[in-house]
């Protein structure tokens, strides 16, 4: 039907640690829920059909996944959606409330709605009701193909003690079969997986945070600088270390965070033994003015390591457009699309949070693209080779090119010299050390940005904070007392 020009989809999996160091509480729930959700369903969608697709793992959610598949971790909303609804305290209540009953899209349950609807009109809630809450949000997060959860979903509504437990039984099930899936995805090729570093951090700034200067030069840097290039190797290290343990073999992509990469990131990427890399077709047009568009998606040796730059249109389309359309129209238009390109495409996007906004929780959408993906027009990463050598790219990342969704704004960049002082103050301490590498995520400065300014979650102010605070209370030093107020700012 199509000529045979291959996409390279390239998935990537990230969450953030939710653990705060100071009160051992996993403060949030999205790494299990997704793990109900986007993780769980690709394998096993993959697993019926031949397609041939890339996913990447953050070091930091691999551990995290395997953590709850053990039995090893257990975040407070869950700690409250078992608690038996009879002994649930006021301040409980009012969490579960206020957290818990909010609409979540593809989610269709009537008893759901009209239980926020209650919340809207600040009505009473009887016990039954807060067990319903308890019950129908955990299942909310469960993807249409985990058919044991289908009787519990068929009961609606007056839900008992006993289903709760059920209903945890299988998503124990569920977290325990993952890994395994992927290992056998992985085992028969039909997959290439890939890592980001450890923490999920931007590399180019740890390395340099004067890097964001000579990618935009507008950019108004903190006041300390940043720059540690050996951190930056060892959120590699412990990424690849991980990885290798849980999967046998040493990884031979990533995905670097955020696609950001540098000259001297992409050195020390290649000297730890990793083969190819990707980044957004943005980059390559800043590195080379005058590139022909229709070859963007030809993967080039930057600094001897192949990057794959990539289509920024398509990408976006799966996450952000395709979700209105009908699953088979919206295949059709990217094989077509694919189909009129000149060298393929290679199309990369966030693998989890895209099919919450898809009817049925992008079920249809991702059997009708995996069925028409096979060994002829869909490829893995090691196997489509680079032409053109460049040898000096222009730093940037997959967000229009640039580092400032990181850097450069007030409350960002006093993110970043609050993280500097204490980089500096704790030393070689290890244990404040592996504090420091977490703040080091990209996630808690995302949400410092301005392009975040009118979207308050104050859980990601409060976790860099309290890493900052460990790493100096296990250094035994005095924590700075500007760490004990909010850097987000309601505007």
């Amino acid at each position: 039907m199509y000529k045979e020009n291959k996409i390279m989809l390239w998935l990537h999996m990230h969450q953030p640690d939710y653990l705060n160091p100071l009160t051992d509480e996993q403060i949030l729930p999205w790494t299990r829920r997704h793990m109900l959700g986007s993780y769980y369903k690709i394998s096993k969608l993959l697993l019926s059909s031949s397609a041939r697709v890339n996913i990447n793992f953050s070091g930091i959610l691999l551990k995290q996944i395997v953590s709850y598949a053990e039995e090893k971790l257990e975040d407070t909303w869950e700690t409250l959606e078992k608690k038996d609804a009879d002994s649930l305290t006021e301040s409980e209540k009012e969490f579960i409330i206020r957290n818990f009953l909010n609409h979540v899209p593809s989610f269709n349950s009537n008893r759901f709605n009209r239980l926020i609807d209650k919340k809207k009109n600040r009505e009473k809630f009887s016990t039954q009701d807060m067990r319903d809450i308890q019950i129908l949000f955990a299942i909310s997060a469960f993807s249409p193909v985990i058919t044991e959860v289908k009787d519990l979903m068929s009961k609606k509504e007056n839900y008992s003690e006993k289903d709760k437990l059920e209903e945890k039984k299988i998503e124990r099930k569920i977290f325990k079969s993952i890994i395994p899936m992927y290992k056998e995805l992985f085992g028969r090729k039909q997959i290439e997986l890939t890592v980001s570093p450890m923490q999920h951090p931007i590399l180019p700034l740890l390395i340099d945070s004067s890097t964001a200067i000579r990618s935009k030069g507008e950019t108004i840097l903190p006041l300390a600088q940043f720059a540690y290039p050996d951190d930056a190797i060892k959120q590699i290290e412990d990424a690849i270390s991980l990885f290798s343990k849980i999967f046998g073999k040493i990884p031979q992509g990533m995905w670097p965070s955020e696609g950001s990469i540098s000259n001297k990131a992409i050195d020390i990427i290649k000297q730890k033994g990793i083969k190819w890399i990707g980044t957004d077709e943005s980059v390559l047009i800043k590195t080379s003015a005058h590139i022909n568009k229709e070859d963007i998606s030809i993967p080039r040796n930057v600094r001897d390591l192949k990057i794959f730059f990539r289509n920024h249109y398509l990408s976006d389309r799966i996450g952000f457009v395709y979700n209105k359309m009908n699953a088979r129209d919206a295949v059709k238009d990217l094989l077509q699309a694919v189909k009129s390109s000149k060298n393929g495409e290679i199309i990369i996007l966030d693998g989890e949070n895209p099919w919450d906004f898809y009817p049925e929780y992008g079920v249809p959408f991702l059997t009708e693209l995996f069925s028409a993906l096979n060994q002829k027009n869909s490829a893995l990463g090691h196997a489509i080779e680079a032409t053109d050598n460049i040898e000096s790219i222009h730093p940037g990342s997959w967000i229009n090119g640039y580092f400032d969704t990181w850097i450069g704004d007030e409350e960002s960049n006093r993110a970043w010299t609050y993280l500097a002082d204490a980089r500096k103050t704790v030393g070689n301490v290890q244990e404040s050390l592996n504090q420091i590498y977490i703040a080091e995520g990209s996630d808690w400065f995302w949400w410092f940005s301005n392009f975040h300014k009118n979207e308050v979650d104050f859980s990601f102010d409060t976790l860099f904070r309290a890493h900052l605070a460990s790493a100096y209370q296990k250094a035994e030093i005095k924590i700075p007392p500007y760490l004990f107020q909010p850097i987000k700012e309601v505007k």
